[in-house]
């Protein structure tokens, strides 16, 4: 029986139109956690005379590596040791035959296709990106991993991704949606889901630049998630203006990946503008993007509207410590959320309209991180609605038979303890950062969602903290047409921190 430690998952064909006995056509390996590719190297020595065994156990499966066949055995390297007792036993010299055997099988494999048909058997992506990584199962299934699965690799590698077609996908590209591994602040492995979309054609000199959009609020339930979009969709308004926003890089030659974060779309509570869970989500699908081609560069940047922009400031400030072998230029934040620590507070005490929907979205993401049961919090009224918020989304809970229907001072209970509330939103404000990264923030004149005065804020906080940071100002925009408005200066300014002609 082999050992699932040593197993290696092809990830693509590498050197396979010229194959020599001292190349093995295998690259890094998904899902050996802090192994890498040398790990894989070690394995394929271990791998038989005879070649790679399939393991088809299930969708999961992954190619791996046999027992060796060929090696002297434990008694006959003793026998050697008695007989010459001055020699020391070439072992590795034998471990080194049992490899160049299986290069020359693999590589033979190569040359006759048998190994691209035994790649084809298996349940994995298409060929040329994301090789060797387990398509899943099509529909709901996809977003559900096995829980020893997803513990079973580092932050940042895919568990599963399939080939993305839809309105979810981009024009010109090779598009994916993908499921991969990330951690929650407290600890614990999750898997998250996303897209990618990688221009065809030849990439430029050291890859494809790489975009992380970060989308802005659509809701808590999984059906809010961009990468389940459809034509008909409950969030499709707001993501085809997101879709529209980010189709122009695309074309222009950016490599874009599109967290949906953690919890949405997926197994758990989706960690609603918590920072940290946020920029890990970002930073994480940047990693497991890299999985799928090698054409991709190591740089990139954050770009996100309202709770995006939210998490394009924490990504700022955290990625690169989180990722370190890739390397954040800077991030791009569309009227994004802060200063809410205190409007929130003020915001319940008042009578207003139009604000309610995202009440119960702050609530989930809180308790994500701090207990604050709905009973002890809300009042009956909002008590009535607030499973409303797990199974529908923004645009759904605006109605006058949800949250729609209260003013702001009708949600929370009277006397209610929410300094766990409070504590939650206090620590999750942009403006206490200092990412070392420059800061672009673009604010509509005429929003009414994330006002002026909070972003103006969260300007001279960054800059307090000696963050390099440029600002605009869209006067007759508002919260939606901020995106449209800013795209001519956003795109100077990310293509100048790549280094990129204008034009």
């Amino acid at each position: 029986m082999v050992d699932a430690r040593r197993q290696v998952t092809p990830h693509a064909l590498k050197g396979c139109e010229h194959p020599s006995p001292d190349h093995v056509c295998l690259s890094g390996p998904v899902g050996l956690p802090g192994r890498g590719r040398r790990a894989a190297r070690q394995g394929v020595r271990r791998a038989p005379r005879q070649g790679l065994a399939a393991s088809g156990a299930s969708d999961e499966s992954s190619f791996r590596a046999s027992p060796r066949a060929g090696a002297p055995s434990r008694r006959a390297v003793r026998d050697r040791r008695q007989r010459h007792p001055g020699e020391r036993p070439e072992i590795h010299m034998a471990v080194r035959r049992v490899y160049s055997g299986t290069a020359r099988s693999i590589a033979a494999c190569c040359a006759s296709g048998v190994l691209a048909a035994l790649l084809a058997a298996t349940p994995s992506a298409a060929a040329g990106h994301g090789g060797g990584v387990p398509a899943g199962p099509r529909g709901e299934g996809f977003y559900h991993a096995p829980r020893g699965l997803v513990e079973h690799g580092r932050h940042g590698t895919l568990i599963r991704a399939q080939r993305l077609t839809g309105v979810a996908a981009f024009a010109g590209a090779d598009n994916w949606r993908v499921l991969y591994r990330s951690v929650t602040p407290q600890g614990r492995t999750v898997a998250v889901s996303g897209t990618v979309a990688i221009p065809h054609g030849r990439p430029p000199a050291g890859g494809w630049p790489v975009l992380s959009w970060l989308h802005g609020t659509t809701g808590v339930a999984d059906a809010c998630a961009p990468s389940r979009d459809t034509a008909d969709g409950p969030a499709h308004d707001y993501l085809q203006a997101m879709q529209d926003t980010v189709a122009p890089w695309v074309s222009r030659g950016y490599a874009v990946t599109r967290t949906d974060y953690q919890g949405l779309g997926t197994d758990g509570a989706h960690s609603y503008l918590v920072g940290e869970a946020e920029a890990r989500a970002a930073a994480d699908l940047t990693r497991a993007a890299h999985q799928l081609s090698r054409q991709l560069s190591d740089e990139w940047v954050a770009y996100g509207h309202s709770q995006g922009g939210h998490a394009a400031v924490f990504a700022a400030d955290l990625a690169n410590r989180w990722t370190p072998e890739l390397r954040l230029l800077g991030a791009a934040a569309l009227a994004p959320g802060s200063q809410l620590s205190a409007a929130v507070p003020t915001l319940r005490e008042q009578p207003f309209s139009g604000v309610s929907d995202f009440f119960p979205l702050i609530v989930r993401g809180a308790q994500t991180v701090r207990s604050m049961p709905d009973e002890d919090i809300f009042t009956p009224q909002a008590l009535a609605v607030a499973g409303d918020a797990d199974r529908m989304c923004s645009a759904q809970l605006r109605a006058p038979d949800s949250w729609g229907s209260l003013k702001s001072d009708e949600i929370f209970r009277e006397g209610a303890d929410l300094t766990a509330l409070d504590k939650v939103l206090a620590d999750n404000e942009p403006g206490l950062l200092s990412p070392r990264v420059p800061v672009l923030l673009a604010q509509g004149g005429k929003d009414t969602v994330i006002q002026p005065a909070w972003t103006a804020a969260l300007d001279g906080q960054l800059r307090a903290n000696g963050v390099y940071v440029t600002s605009y100002t869209y006067p007759e925009a508002d919260h939606r047409g901020v995106l449209s408005a800013s795209l001519p200066d956003v795109t100077r300014w990310i293509d100048r921190l790549f280094g990129r002609p204008r034009g």
